[in-house]
């Protein structure tokens, strides 16, 4: 088997785990017609098709599937051996691209990214907010910090913590709307939110019920979605260590606290079999670390600003 060979075998994994040649021309730093030139003089070498591709699709063949789960494993290997190598490094270079809902960033990441950076100085760190994973290659992201898990089989996940959710609301919107007494009532009051979901799943009396809702306010941040609610702005779903804090300050009231709520989770992602560099690994070990300590996280949004 030539190097050229095992070259265009690799390119070939890689269009496969990005789900394209543009997305894997981003990671891999090779344009996309290379990409597809590299696939067709493999599939001329092996004298099988590999690929079904054209502008809307880009489908493995029977034989394209069995030359990727035969292969793409030992490239997975290669890289671990070559991470492995590649820590045992003393000086960290190169810029990391971490994405996360913006209230991680605002009382976790950035800390610990300045942090890391004093450790790393040849290291510099992106952060941009993001709720999801859907344009995780097209923005080069190395790290994703999520609370809904990725369905891509290209991306892997580990759950850095889950809390528990409740609703709550201020006095003085208690006051001027009343309480509610069941959960269907909250479909005549005016609720915040920090995401796109079209209802609330919560349990009531043993069973499940869905608040449809279109919230009065709405803006990605938990921490600004608090502030709302302590301002009178509606009732908000929120974690309740972070709750909590403004309870004993008489800012905010429990709303339905016999209603369960959802558990809120937060995962963070990576790509699966990615070259990952060294900066990245050290980085992430990190966040995993930190993230161990996810009750002082959750109790520290909003509370450091107000203490």
């Amino acid at each position: 088997m030539k190097a050229k060979d095992i070259s265009n075998l690799y390119l070939f994994c890689q269009s496969v785990e990005c789900g394209g040649f543009a997305a894997a021309s981003l990671k891999t730093h090779v344009s996309a017609p290379t990409l597809s030139r590299a696939v067709a003089s493999l599939e001329d070498k092996l004298g099988e098709k590999l690929v079904h591709r054209n502008a809307k699709q880009f489908q493995l063949t029977t034989a394209g599937d069995e030359y990727y789960q035969r292969f793409a494993a030992l490239f997975m290997q290669l890289n671990d051996e070559w991470t492995q190598l590649s820590n045992s490094q003393p000086v960290l270079t190169g810029e990391i691209r971490v994405s996360c809902p913006e209230p991680f960033a605002d009382n976790f990441l950035q800390k610990m990214a300045i942090e890391f950076m004093q450790l790393h100085p040849e290291v510099t760190v992106t952060i941009q907010f993001s709720a999801g994973t859907e344009r995780f290659f097209d923005e080069q992201i190395d790290l994703a910090i999520v609370t809904t898990p990725p369905h891509a089989n290209h991306l892997i996940q580990r759950q850095l913590f889950e809390s528990s959710l409740m609703l709550a609301a201020s006095p003085s919107y208690i006051e001027k709307h009343g309480q509610p007494e069941r959960a269907e009532e909250l479909i005549n009051h005016q609720l915040l939110s920090g995401n796109n979901l079209p209802y609330w799943e919560l349990k009531e009396d043993g069973k499940a019920i869905r608040i449809p809702y279109q919230p009065r306010y709405s803006i990605s941040s938990l921490r600004l979605n608090i502030d709302a609610t302590i301002a009178g702005a509606g009732i908000c779903m929120m974690p309740r260590a972070a709750f909590e804090k403004h309870a004993e300050r008489k800012e905010l009231i429990e709303v339905l606290p016999e209603v369960e709520c959802p558990t809120g989770k937060a995962f963070l992602v990576w790509a699966d079999r990615k070259l990952i560099a060294t900066r990245v690994v050290a980085f992430r070990d990190m966040i995993f670390e930190q993230f161990g300590q996810s009750a002082e996280f959750l109790a520290s949004i909003h509370s450091e600003r107000n203490s």
